[in-house]
């Protein structure tokens, strides 16, 4: 990481965060990353590719990477593949404009939550913090990936097939299921607007 310095990674998080800030809602990382290359494109170094890595580019793996600190600093949300910024970041963002400072005081943030939590936490988070950049954004990649397909086949399941996979949930939270609403009597999948009981 000799190529990034603190200024290079402030002006790639405060980039994030200017994204954010200008939505009302929480954005998929990869619209994130997208935006970001447009508004903070890549120097020569971040536009290059891991050497044991053909075909992974650094630049989206270093903006991951640096988010960590923001992250466990409270500034920044990452859930189901979402990025958001709090109430705190929000705040960050305006009162420290020179990247350095920005960066800087991110790393005070994670120092702090690194106080805040037992040491056996703290020491796992060392040793994630410690893993190659790549591996970092790999993992973080699959579990968007994972997100995005888990929500496109929801929206494209048949409703009546939605109902019983409901059901099935409830029943697998420990409440009984009295009943599910069948299929409509024209023999379409489309279920009747009795709602699915659960006691």
């Amino acid at each position: 990481m000799a190529e990034i310095t603190v200024r290079r990674t402030g002006e790639l998080l405060r980039g994030v965060f200017r994204i954010l800030r200008e939505n009302s809602s929480p954005l998929p990382a990869a619209e994130v990353l997208s935006r970001l290359e447009r508004l903070v494109p890549p120097t020569e170094f971040e536009q290059s590719e891991y050497p044991n890595r053909p075909g992974v580019r650094r630049y989206e793996r270093i903006v991951r990477f640096s988010t960590i600190q923001c992250v466990k600093a409270g500034w920044l949300v990452k859930n189901q593949g979402l990025w958001n910024l709090t109430d705190l970041g929000s705040a960050a963002y305006d009162q420290y404009s020179d990247p350095v400072t920005f960066k800087r005081e991110a790393q005070k943030g994670f120092k702090r939550w690194e106080r805040e939590h037992t040491s056996e936490e703290a020491d796992s988070e060392a040793a994630e913090a410690s893993e190659q950049v790549p591996a970092y954004g790999a993992l973080e990649e699959a579990e968007e990936k994972a997100w995005l397909e888990i929500k496109a086949h929801i929206e494209e399941m048949d409703p009546f097939d939605f109902q019983q996979v409901v059901a099935g949930l409830i029943r697998g939270m420990g409440y009984h299921v009295a009943w599910v609403s069948p299929l409509a009597p024209t023999g379409t999948t489309t279920p009747s607007p009795t709602p699915t009981h659960w006691e």
